[in-house]
């Protein structure tokens, strides 16, 4: 594998920061919805920030098979993976609303877990791998 440098290593690390915020903010909002107060105005909320977070983790995943490729196929592979995750989640959130299949949420909820889980272990092995040896930049 190929040395990154540390430009390509921080410019990697805000934009999974941007996504990891993106996806810990719909966690946030989908306990808002949950509660049933202002509902669709939460969910609203929440279909916004899902395209937001679509255009981040698209903008990641391009960003580190251009630049990271090369360096990591950890990263490489996990940004692709998030991205057709949050892809699939978008469908399935607009089956439930839009076409009131409510019988996806036990698909939904679990696959926002395991988003949840790449959203935290993409930025660790970011470190990791910067930790473990990058030419400057």
């Amino acid at each position: 594998m190929a040395t990154p440098s540390a430009t390509g290593f921080k410019v990697f690390s805000a934009l999974v920061g941007l996504t990891s915020l993106a996806v810990f903010a719909q966690a946030i909002i989908a306990g808002e919805f949950v509660s049933q107060r202002h509902r669709m105005s939460w969910i609203d909320i929440h279909s916004i920030v899902a395209d937001i977070l679509a255009v981040l983790a698209l903008a990641t995943m391009i960003f580190t098979i251009v630049a990271l490729r090369k360096v990591s196929r950890a990263l490489l592979i996990g940004t692709i993976i998030l991205f057709v995750l949050v892809v699939v989640q978008i469908f399935i959130g607009h089956q439930i609303t839009d076409e009131s299949r409510d019988w996806l949420i036990g698909i939904h909820v679990p696959l926002a877990f395991i988003i949840f889980a790449i959203a935290i272990w993409l930025p660790i092995t970011a470190v990791r791998l910067r930790r473990s040896g990058v030419k400057s930049a």
